[in-house]
């Protein structure tokens, strides 16, 4: 995902905090969901921090909450992978 750092411009997610659904062999990921531990700006020290998705679908949920899709908002930049053969609303 990117992040919208000037430091750390890309980070991965983290394990995400639901265990039972996967989307093509992966783990779905979700609102809420952490970001692995990277630095923050401003310009040095950039201060590793972890970061969360911040929004996803209105209509699809997985253990109570919107799954995350490509384009939606995590830290300050959004998601930007995913996988290319399934759509959610």
């Amino acid at each position: 995902l990117s992040t919208g750092h000037i430091c750390t411009g890309s980070t991965t997610l983290s394990t995400p905090g639901q265990s039972t659904v996967r989307v093509n062999s992966i783990l779905v990921a979700r609102q809420t969901d952490p970001t692995v531990s990277h630095p923050f700006p401003p310009n040095p020290p950039c201060a590793p921090h972890v970061a969360k998705v911040n929004v996803g679908s209105s209509t699809v949920r997985v253990a109570g909450l919107p799954i995350a899709r490509i384009g939606d908002s995590a830290d300050q930049g959004a998601m930007t992978s995913g996988s290319n053969n399934v759509f959610a609303g």
